[in-house]
């Protein structure tokens, strides 16, 4: 029988805090993750604790415990802004449980699985640059770290594009005496051949890895095991993707490691040449909040059907849109935070509506921006009013405009007839980035988002 989990307000003591149980995050096969409250100061953290299935083997049991100690260990002797920290570590009821940052956000693996398309190239280069940095710190430790393991289920995005490491379960350091790996470890696809028990990891054992999770990223396909992309794949698969772009992917990915690029570091300037404007690091871009403060709550107007949505600070809405990625910058930023581009007068987002009786513009200067037919009852005039454009097919409270972290969004707002995005029905409730083009489509109304 399996064991009951962790309940919320249950108390753990550890050596340097309290912590209360708010909530499960996830569970797998050897383990749990839940959302805490420090009693000291009610910041917020994740707690790991090691939880096997019951009847597993002593000896299984025994290796697992040691994996779970090293991970522990290895994040403690650690700093750098794209890895996690641990502040505490300890036993409960007989259990290593160790209590970590806890990183708001989603993994790149969620990223693609709810889009259900590629990545833009850009995105993607720029994510490649800050893993390489990352890895580079890694593998020039003493000894050097192999982290085994890089995939987009373990890479946290933020909302302020800051990547994050979130499992070290494999990583190990490099033994120059050995001629392979004690245990061979990692997941099909994104592991090279020296992976599968035939010889030792090192440096450029993560350059395929990363070649392989860039891959995953641009194609919205996982690797196949020990399959290369060949000249053309990627780009069959995404139109963004240029040749020196996929060129990059290639050589991180060839199945003799001597070809691959020999560090992190060299790859890493290979990615710089393929970005269309200088990369900025959002490590060093953004605004952090204090370690294990969460930014503060903002209000979240009610969804029909239920379902938050974001609010919009009008301070955000004011600031400066990217007109290369349409990132929403603060104000008096002189560059974009997202690629890098130097901003100069302020862009002013709008939309360019048509409909079969007129054609307007609507400037993007209040958040949000809703869509629908107004209701004089009700006292509810949207700002994209569609009352006399549509013959009756938008709802009410059809769709918004907001902001969410950096970017202008679209949502459906549970409407009963949807709302196209470039010709692709969204999902209600659920924000879609919106680009330099891109075409909404309510009923007869075709709404362009803009700016310039």
């Amino acid at each position: 029988m399996q064991e009951e989990l962790l309940k919320p307000t249950d108390l753990l003591r550890g050596p340097n805090g309290e912590y209360v149980i708010q909530s499960l995050i996830g569970r797998g096969g050897m383990g749990a993750v839940y959302r805490v409250e420090r009693a000291s100061d009610h910041s917020t953290w994740a707690l790991k604790e090691m939880r096997p299935p019951p009847n597993l083997p002593t000896e299984e049991v025994a290796e697992n415990r040691k994996l779970f100690e090293q991970e522990a260990e290895l994040i403690r002797s650690l700093s750098h802004p794209n890895l996690i920290t641990v502040i505490d570590f300890f036993e409960n009821d007989g259990r290593p449980t160790m209590v970590m940052e806890y990183v708001p956000g989603q993994t790149l693996e969620d990223e693609i699985h709810n889009r259900n398309a590629p990545l833009q190239e850009q995105d993607v280069v720029a994510y490649g640059i800050q893993l390489c940095r990352v890895l580079h710190y890694l593998h020039t430790r003493t000894p050097p770290i192999i982290y085994r393991d890089l995939k987009p289920p373990n890479i946290m995005l933020r909302s302020d594009m800051v990547l994050k490491l979130i499992d070290f379960g494999v990583a190990r350091t490099f033994k120059s005496e050995k001629q392979k790996d004690t245990i061979a470890m990692g997941s099909a696809g994104y592991a090279p051949p020296e992976q599968y028990g035939k010889g030792q990891t090192y440096a450029d054992s993560d350059v395929y890895a990363l070649g392989a999770t860039l891959l995953h990223l641009l194609t919205n396909y996982p690797p196949v095991p020990l399959q290369p992309p060949k000249p053309g794949d990627i780009r069959k698969w995404n139109s963004s993707v240029r040749e020196i772009t996929e060129q990059v992917i290639i050589k991180a990915m060839k199945i003799e490691r001597r070809q691959r690029f020999h560090s992190c570091a060299e790859m890493e300037r290979a990615l710089l040449e393929c970005l269309n404007a200088p990369y900025v690091d959002p490590t060093e871009q953004s605004a952090l909040q204090p370690l294990g403060l969460e930014p503060l709550t903002p209000s979240y107007p009610v969804a029909p059907g239920g379902g938050a949505l974001p609010s919009t600070s009008p301070s955000l809405a004011s600031g400066s849109t990217c007109s290369n990625c349409g990132r929403v910058n603060k104000t008096g930023a002189r560059f974009c935070a997202g690629c890098g581009v130097p901003l100069a007068s302020p862009p002013v987002a709008r939309l360019l509506v048509k409909s079969p009786r007129n054609h307007w513009e609507v400037k993007l200067d209040q958040m949000p921006c809703r869509i629908g037919r107004r209701d004089p009852r009700q006292n509810y005039y949207p700002e994209l009013d569609l009352a006399e454009h549509d013959r009756g097919i938008a709802s009410r409270h059809h769709a918004q405009i907001q902001i969410d972290g950096d970017f202008y969004v679209l949502v459906d707002l549970g409407s009963t007839n949807g709302t196209m995005l470039n010709g692709v029905r969204i999902i209600a409730n659920t924000p879609q980035r919106l680009r330099q083009g891109d075409r909404i489509k309510v009923g007869e109304v075709e709404v362009e988002f803009r700016w310039s």
